[in-house]
């Protein structure tokens, strides 16, 4: 790989490289995309398996006799379908209305459909990721460089939003939920918000 003659002779007797000259990224189970590969099934596997068992109820507002629900925690699946995803994806793959769409990112209640199609769609992001931008950074350092940085900002931005969220919109939604008979019986008097 990049520079390991240079480590050696400046540590000499730390680093073992010998193995480098050996590494492949394609050509079966001992190799970088082989080993990417089984891990993210293994990933797979493990999250389909939890999301059937319990996973795809955890946020729903409603049980399924009808009852209100008081859920407490929140997936992946459930965030990313609330952002958007559920709309296009009933709109173009479910042929369904996009107001069945809504109504669902409210109440959090995704059928095993949608999941399906989600882990579909994540499995092929996941696959051709690793066959090509994975190829990219191991055959080229700069590549890889850019790859990293790019990680780097996107992880900054979206740790960010959802820091944002935490700390503003769910507790701004919350409070006013909690303080709604004020707001609504505010009769217009000086010092009140409608917060809407």
């Amino acid at each position: 790989m990049w520079h390991a003659d240079a480590a050696t002779d400046a540590w000499p007797g730390v680093f073992d490289f010998s193995y480098i000259d050996e590494i492949r990224y394609f050509g079966g189970m001992s190799s970088v995309a082989g080993c990417a590969t089984f891990l993210y099934f293994i990933w797979w596997i493990g999250y389909t398996s939890f999301m059937l068992l319990v996973g795809i109820n955890l946020p729903k507002k409603f049980t399924p006799s009808g009852q209100k629900a008081n859920p407490k925690w929140d997936t992946v699946f459930h965030s990313t379908m609330r952002q958007g995803v559920c709309i296009a994806m009933g709109k173009y793959l479910r042929g369904r209305k996009t107001e069945d769409s809504l109504k669902q990112m409210e109440e959090n209640n995704f059928d095993l459909v949608d999941f399906f199609i989600y882990m579909a769609a994540h499995m092929i992001a996941a696959l051709g990721a690793i066959y090509t931008i994975g190829y990219g950074c191991f055959l080229n350092k700069y590549f890889h460089l850019a790859m990293l940085g790019g990680s780097v900002v996107l992880a900054v931005l979206r740790g960010a939003n959802r820091y944002t969220y935490y700390t503003t919109k769910m507790y701004s939604r919350t409070l006013r939920k909690q303080f709604a008979h004020i707001i609504d019986n505010d009769n217009g008097k000086e010092g009140y918000s409608r917060m809407t």
